[in-house]
């Protein structure tokens, strides 16, 4: 094939003709043959068999038309801002009947990592004033991640106050803490957009290969310190990179990843947190102190999106708003006045 001297060999990711034959140490003959037909490209730096081309006109089209089509498609893909919205619906169990709508007495709280779990910390407001603030037309979110604390923190999911939350027109992923596919199952049938399987409840990397040949709308969600977050010892490899390797080999497109060193602090996403997903061959939704000063920076760098802290400075501040400056398209109203969202009652 590509004995002709007139015929041109480039890249086929980059369209490069600087490339050069991949040589394999010990290769299929060792001794033999050290060659497996693949070229390394030293301006894209990957690895492939290279495309031959008749002409140098041949090879422009392809530069121009094919690679400029597959770059407007790529940046066809919406970045996505997600506002992360931790309910604790733990006091509601016991509760038999309710004197007011669920969005009125779920409240959204904020979270921080106690080196142990997610646990709520200083701020609350009730669930359908937050939503109203982040979904309204001054911060048009169209996505959040619902995140129940009672099912991350004892793996009791409140199913009843669940299903009434995501009764809404707009998409909701939800982390219940899945520990199984029974989990999933009940994920969807509360007809949610997205499940995500957190590593702080999944029991071993078996449940995300189950997850993965059943449904292409769960996101694994890895939680980080120094390395990865498991929820027991060994389930799963400590390094964010070896986990990224085996969910690819699963056949998984996008995950997210979240930094629990910045969750709650809403001061900005840690550049050395953001700089050790350079590289990764996957989409990431990156989490973990972002604010929406960092949402145009984390775009630039080629991030799927964003999981944003609760609380920020702007959703705070639209908390803050009278109760008729905010849309009412869609969530219940009340005759009550905003506030600022309180600290939570001392247990």
């Amino acid at each position: 094939m590509f004995d002709d001297p007139e015929r041109i060999r480039a890249c086929p990711y980059c369209g490069s003709t600087n490339i050069a034959p991949k040589m394999l140490f010990g290769g299929p003959l060792a001794g033999v043959d050290n060659r497996d037909g693949s070229f390394v490209c030293a301006s894209c730096g990957r690895t492939a068999v290279p495309l031959d081309f008749a002409s140098s006109e041949e090879l422009r089209f392809f530069q121009r038309d094919v690679l400029g089509a597959r770059e407007k498609e790529s940046q066809k893909k919406k970045f996505v801002h997600i506002p992360i919205v931790p309910v604790d619906t733990t006091s509601l169990f016991s509760v038999a009947g309710f004197d007011m709508p669920i969005g009125q007495r779920v409240e959204v709280v904020s979270v921080e990592w106690n080196g142990n779990t997610l646990s709520r910390t200083k701020y609350a407001a009730p669930f359908a004033k937050y939503l109203k603030a982040v979904e309204g037309g001054r911060y048009n979110a169209t996505d959040v991640l619902l995140i129940d604390l009672s099912g991350i923190q004892s793996g009791k999911p409140n199913f009843k106050v669940l299903r009434e939350l995501v009764r809404r027109k707009y998409n909701v992923w939800l982390d219940m803490g899945m520990r199984s596919m029974q989990d999933l199952f009940d994920s969807f049938a509360m007809e949610i957009a997205r499940a995500v399987a957190s590593s702080l409840t999944v029991p071993s990397m078996r449940l995300y290969r189950d997850i993965f040949d059943l449904s292409d709308k769960c996101l694994p969600c890895i939680f980080m310190e120094d390395d990865v977050i498991w929820s027991v010892p060994e389930c799963g490899p400590e390094k964010l990179r070896d986990v990224i390797k085996e969910l690819k080999n699963i056949g998984f497109e996008e995950i997210g990843v979240i930094d629990v060193e910045g969750l709650g602090k809403r001061s900005g996403v840690s550049k050395d947190f953001v700089s050790r997903l350079a590289g990764c061959d996957l989409d990431v939704v990156v989490g973990g102190g972002v604010i929406e000063s960092d949402l145009n920076k984390l775009q630039e760098a080629g991030f799927a999106g964003a999981f944003v802290d609760p609380y920020t400075p702007v959703i705070a501040d639209i908390i803050e708003e009278r109760e008729d400056e905010l849309p009412t398209d869609h969530t219940v109203a009340t005759t009550r006045k905003t506030t600022t969202p309180k600290p939570a009652p001392a247990d």
